[in-house]
């Protein structure tokens, strides 16, 4: 009896070592996850503001006198910054999905976790994803097509700002207030944008510490 006893005592010991050593590879495969989602928010972020202070040049009633005296490749780049409001933040939701598919996310004994990565995941990331998409499909399909089609300019960033077709200042003054309307379109579910992105990076820095503190214990 007491052989069976230690048998089991052992197998119990060696199950909660496993599980203990599971947990912790999930903390740190999600501490890499976010720590890198991280990145990506500040880049995002950083690359949205530029395209709302682009925006906010254009979008007051009045014609803005500095933005028609640009030459052609100023006001290229300029337009070019525009381009920046449709700049996506795409977050890794790969170890999050694993985790919730495969019970893994049963390990996760901290509360204040579970329920901070279901509001990151589960809510904050797809609040985004669908006011983001809206601007995306504004800017493809209305404000960069607009800009594209009646100033003549052709741009790229891969990886940095490439101007292949110089925009026509005359075109930009003939069609300035058509780009301002479209401009305003956006310009209000940006700066929301932004607002939400901010949020995220603050979540996600909540999560890294909490995770962090976990992993020690």
């Amino acid at each position: 009896v007491i052989g069976i006893l230690i048998a089991l005592s052992i197998n119990n010991w060696n199950e909660d070592r496993q599980a203990y050593n599971l947990a912790k590879a999930n903390y740190l495969n999600l501490l890499t996850s976010l720590q890198q989602d991280s990145t990506k928010v500040q880049r995002t972020i950083k690359l949205n503001k530029q395209g709302l202070e682009a925006l906010n040049k254009i979008i007051p009633i009045k014609k803005n006198e500095e933005l028609l005296a640009l030459n052609a490749e100023d006001l290229s780049n300029y337009l070019f910054e525009i381009s920046l409001t449709s700049r996506s933040f795409i977050p890794n939701v790969g170890i999050y999905n694993l985790l919730t598919s495969n019970n893994g996310f049963d390990l996760i004994k901290s509360d204040k976790i579970k329920s901070a990565l279901i509001y990151l995941y589960d809510y904050q990331y797809k609040r985004y994803e669908i006011t983001d998409a809206q601007i995306d499909d504004k800017y493809q399909h209305q404000l960069g097509s607009l800009i594209r089609e009646k100033t003549g300019v052709v741009t790229q960033f891969s990886p940095e700002l490439s101007v292949l077709q110089a925009a026509s200042p005359e075109l930009f003054d003939e069609y300035y207030f058509e780009i301002a309307a479209e401009a305003r379109d956006i310009y209000s579910l940006l700066s929301f944008n932004i607002n939400d992105l901010i949020q995220i990076q603050e979540q996600i820095n909540k999560l890294i510490i909490l995770i962090k503190d976990e992993i020690k214990k």
